[in-house]
């Protein structure tokens, strides 16, 4: 089996005044971190390795390493867990994830996954986008997708990022069948203001890079730590 790696982000400054511990480290009823918990719908089995990615600064400051390393044994998964801790933090999500993949010389497929959703679905080693539609939602902020267009033969032709283009918006799951693919586009994009995974995605699509959507199910969407603090 060719080498799949699962990545999920954490490295965002939230706390700028340095007194609260980001929302997403934080624990559920069951004593689940949500940001461990925004992995278990996903078949874990399929995963070589799987990266954390969190800043030094929120480790040193909450043990976070020691609450994480509990979390990965009681779901088994201690034996292929990495974290990955940056000096500072990054301008960018694409960033965070290009430091992981790079740093730790991360070669194959890949799963990127956003720490503040939740959602069950199978996963392929594959370009693959995990969706999900805006009308089986209760509850959601719209203004704060990525949404993408299918077309008949199943494809995805477009990605963008706030503006509702199709009933389908990207769940926060973005498969990479060689992850060489994303790193170069993201150093050919690095200097964009604002630069989100999507416009990547986009990117790759106008080189003629083919995408399929997954639809997931059981979706969860803790979002900002305004709209968590709202739904829960």
């Amino acid at each position: 089996m060719s080498k799949y790696t699962l990545i999920v982000p954490i490295a965002a400054d939230t706390d700028k005044m340095g007194t609260e511990m980001p929302y997403l480290f934080g624990l559920d009823s069951n004593g689940l971190m949500y940001c461990v918990k925004s992995i278990m719908g996903l078949p874990l089995e399929a995963f070589g390795d799987i990266y954390f990615t969190i800043l030094r600064k929120h480790n040193l400051r909450y043990r976070l390493i020691e609450m994480m390393q509990i979390q990965f044994d009681r779901l088994g998964i201690s034996h292929k867990t990495h974290i990955y801790e940056l000096e500072k933090s990054t301008s960018s999500q694409p960033e965070t994830l290009y430091r992981t993949v790079v740093e730790n010389h991360i070669t194959g497929a890949v799963l990127f996954k956003d720490a503040d959703s939740y959602f069950t679905t199978e996963v392929y080693p594959e370009n693959m986008l995990y969706v999900f539609p805006l009308d089986g939602l209760q509850m959601v902020n719209p203004q704060n997708k990525s949404y993408v267009t299918i077309d008949d033969m199943y494809y995805i032709t477009n990605i963008i990022e706030k503006k509702i283009v199709s009933r389908f918006f990207c769940a926060g799951g973005y498969g990479i069948e060689d992850v060489q693919n994303f790193v170069l586009e993201y150093e050919k994009l690095s200097t964009l203001p604002q630069l989100h995974l999507s416009h990547i995605v986009y990117s790759l699509l106008l080189h003629q890079v083919h995408f399929r959507p997954q639809i997931v199910k059981e979706y969860q969407d803790w979002g900002t730590k305004e709209d968590f603090k709202r739904n829960y």
